[in-house]
């Protein structure tokens, strides 16, 4: 299958084409924050360079979060608008997810860590067997001390999360990997997009929303204030 990986859940986003596993194109966006701009040019880009046309696609994958609020909303959108126009299935995947398929070293447990203000973070905890990750956790928002408590020691722990709290992430043996790890890729979301796709898992377009895990703080303000 030909399959599109969207990622805008950071602040670094990028769109791919794969055929399969294999990679066929990829453009990444500037640290600007302006995918909203970039996606379209990009993906236009992309199938002049390898001369494919957008119908050529079977699969539109999308990154749904937890991450930029306006970042997701715009990658949810534009694959909804794929779908829609293409009549082709769209799968969602789950950042936290796609971060975890950056770790390629033979580790027991890592944790991608995404930093969700307000003194939390966005995390989940998994366990590497035959180099496949399986969840411990379901994807978090949480303090970065509750988080500690519930670490496995020797955790690779990574992302944009890890350096806010670096001193409450030392009180436990961990190991904090290189700032890198933390993009998010759109060649990790396509190729998640297909297996899941290919697991029987199946998501309607009117049903595909970002994962945010909380409310927008305009939100949480507004309760307070009430």
């Amino acid at each position: 299958m030909k399959v599109v990986g969207i990622e805008t859940s950071g602040s670094i986003g990028s769109v791919a084409v794969c055929d399969g596993d294999t990679l066929v194109g990829k453009k990444i966006f500037g640290k600007t924050l302006s995918h909203g701009k970039e996606i379209v040019s990009s993906f236009k880009s992309i199938f002049d360079e390898i001369k494919w046309e957008p119908n050529d696609i079977d699969l539109i994958a999308v990154s749904i979060g937890p991450g930029s609020y306006t970042g997701l909303r715009i990658g949810v959108t534009c694959a909804k608008t794929l779908a829609y126009g293409l009549g082709r299935p769209v799968i969602d995947v789950p950042t936290l997810d796609v971060l975890a398929e950056n770790v390629k070293s033979d580790v027991k447990n890592l944790c991608p860590v995404i930093d969700a203000k307000r003194k939390r973070v966005y995390a989940c905890i998994y366990a590497r067997n035959y180099n496949k990750n399986k969840n411990i956790t379901d994807s978090l928002i949480i303090s970065p001390n509750k988080l500690v408590d519930i670490l496995p020691e020797s955790t690779l722990i990574f992302g944009d999360g890890v350096a806010p709290y670096k001193e409450i992430f030392a009180q436990k043996k961990v190991t904090i990997a290189n700032e890198k790890l933390g993009i998010a890729d759109a060649v990790n979301v396509a190729r998640l997009g297909l297996k899941r796709y290919e697991q029987g898992k199946r998501c309607e377009i009117n049903s595909l929303v970002p994962l945010y895990l909380r409310k927008s703080e305009a939100e949480e303000r507004l309760e307070v204030n009430r």
